[in-house]
């Protein structure tokens, strides 16, 4: 495994799903014509738990394009690839567990309302980021 390369693209990957979950709750927010939910009650917003379905599917595209984008130099072998989610997906558990519950910021949350409250959607975004490079590679594969 690159360990640099596969660290820059996580970062990126990390980034761009952070900045569009974000924004998907806010053309939700929009589409309804509402205002958003202030920060302490955001995780009962029923905008926001509609934001919560919708976005394994948002996950599943970023980490499986950022997958394929990380096998654009890498040998796209099945191998590869579950090494690469399991590197990522050990790196996306504690890093979540800081960035959205530990740090005190306008998204940070209790523990509970992110590992049970967000249940089951957190847990199938979880899901994605050990699919994404999977099918990530596997596109790469039937491409070439």
């Amino acid at each position: 495994m690159q360990y640099r390369r596969a660290a820059f693209v996580f970062v990126s990957a990390y980034i761009a799903i952070s900045v569009l979950a974000f924004w998907l709750y806010l053309v939700i927010v929009w589409a309804d014509g509402s205002t958003m939910a202030p920060s302490s009650a955001i995780v009962h917003d029923r905008l926001y738990i509609l934001s919560e379905k919708l976005s394994p599917l948002l996950n599943l595209l970023v980490w499986t394009a950022f997958g394929w984008i990380y096998f654009k130099r890498v040998e796209p072998t099945p191998a590869a690839a579950w090494r690469l989610s399991s590197c990522w997906l050990a790196v996306v558990l504690p890093l979540d567990l800081v960035v959205f519950v530990l740090a005190k910021t306008p998204l940070s949350i209790s523990a509970h309302d992110f590992y049970v409250g967000q249940f089951p959607w957190i847990y199938l975004t979880y899901a994605t980021v050990v699919l994404g490079p999977v099918v990530g590679a596997w596109l790469r594969r039937v491409t070439a």
